[in-house]
């Protein structure tokens, strides 16, 4: 980070203080060691010694990896806000990497502003400054440089298409954060109520892309008008 900051990085972050507990203010000791009850508790309600083994280690591993992003992310903001020539950070994703991070990639925000993320994440932020001008991958470019079988993976079969077929992908995404099945056509079909408008004006769902694509059959235009129609494309 203070390479990035230059010369005039201001104060030093003091390692120790972001080490001895958790971002969110909890014991990090204590917390590493509940990987042990979470093995016993396991093994109580009927699991093999071997699967309790595994659900004590997978919690290790989900706090070690998150604890340490996180910490790394906080180091990072507080020289960053110590530096007054830093005016913002950048938000930095690399790949392999979840729908939900993917949308946010590239984009700016203030220096104190709050960092998404999700257990397990590894996004990073760049500080903008007069000398240094991060290059920004946003969505569209990391979609772009995805191999078929990692798009289809992250955004599932039906999304992937949809994105390739012209569809926003924040769209796509956050389309799946309310999906539900109705009754429709004749059918029972997945929807979504996201973006379908305000809560007090109540208006019809969405079709999800899974369901444009079965509807529409091999007919790629009728496809294209789906999306159009269910505001995937503009």
């Amino acid at each position: 980070m203070r390479e990035l900051l230059g010369p005039d990085a201001g104060p030093e972050v003091d390692p120790a203080q972001f080490a001895s507990q958790t971002p969110d203010g909890r014991d990090a000791m204590g917390l590493l060691a509940r990987s042990a009850p979470a093995s016993i508790s396991a093994q109580r309600r009927g699991f093999s010694p071997r699967a309790a083994m595994a659900r004590g280690a997978a919690f290790l591993d989900l706090v070690v990896r998150t604890v340490v992003a996180d910490t790394g992310r906080q180091a990072d903001q507080a020289a960053m806000v110590a530096n007054k020539g830093v005016r913002a950070y950048v938000r930095v994703v690399e790949l392999p990497a979840c729908s939900r991070c993917i949308i946010l990639a590239g984009r700016e925000y203030g220096v104190s502003s709050g960092f998404l993320r999700h257990p397990r994440c590894d996004c990073t932020m760049e500080p903008v400054t007069r000398r240094n001008r991060p290059t920004r991958l946003d969505a569209e470019d990391l979609f772009e440089s995805m191999s078929p079988a990692q798009r289809r993976k992250t955004f599932g079969e039906a999304g992937a298409k949809a994105i390739q077929d012209g569809a926003r992908i924040s769209a796509v995404v956050n389309a799946r954060k309310s999906m539900d099945q109705v009754e429709m056509f004749g059918r029972t079909v997945q929807v979504t109520r996201v973006g379908t408008g305000s809560r007090k004006k109540k208006r019809p769902p969405r079709l999800m892309p899974e369901e444009i694509y079965r509807l529409a059959g091999e007919d790629r235009n009728h496809a294209i008008r789906l999306l159009y129609k269910n505001g995937f494309l503009r």
